[in-house]
Parts: C-alpha cells; structure tokens; sequence
C-alpha cells in the first residue's frame, strides 16, 4: 500500500534523526556498536573486518536485516531532502 504525504524537510530531518536512534537503541541492541554506531557485515573498510570475523547467529541476521531496512529508508528520505548537493 503507498500513502501520499506531505512533509516538511525539517519533518524529514526529525524523521531521520529518529530511524539514527532507533537504529542505535533498538534495531542493533545486539550488534557490535561504537562510537555511536551499529556495525552489520560490509561496514567495516579496513582489510580485516574487527566486528564480523565470524558468520552471524540467527538473531544477529535478523537484526542485521532490519538494520539494513532501516538505513535504505533513511537513504530514500535522505533523497527527498532539498538541500543535498545532488538533489535537483
């Protein structure tokens, strides 16, 4: 189901910066965190991955799998936002 919306782009920043601690408090509570964030498989760049050398448990791909939701919501609100270099 789509629903039509309209918000402000402060609506979205708050939106945002609401999935960011939700992401943090909720969605990671069992994942590896630093520094104020959550790291799943593949965030890591440095050559050898300190957070996941090891396969993820059951309820670690779970949360890994709702982390990974929320941030491509994040990624698509972000687009929305007038003030992104790229956005037209």
């Amino acid at each position: 189901m789509d629903v039509n919306l309209t918000l402000t782009a402060a609506d979205i920043a708050e939106i945002l910066e609401a999935l960011d601690s939700y992401e943090y408090w909720e969605l990671g509570r069992d994942l590896p965190r630093d520094n104020g964030s959550v790291f799943i498989p593949g965030d890591y760049l440095g050559s050898a991955d300190p957070y996941w050398s090891t396969d993820p448990t059951e309820d670690e791909a779970v949360a890994i799998e709702a982390v990974g939701a929320s941030r491509r919501l994040v990624s698509r609100l972000q687009d929305l936002l007038p003030d992104r270099p790229d956005a037209g």
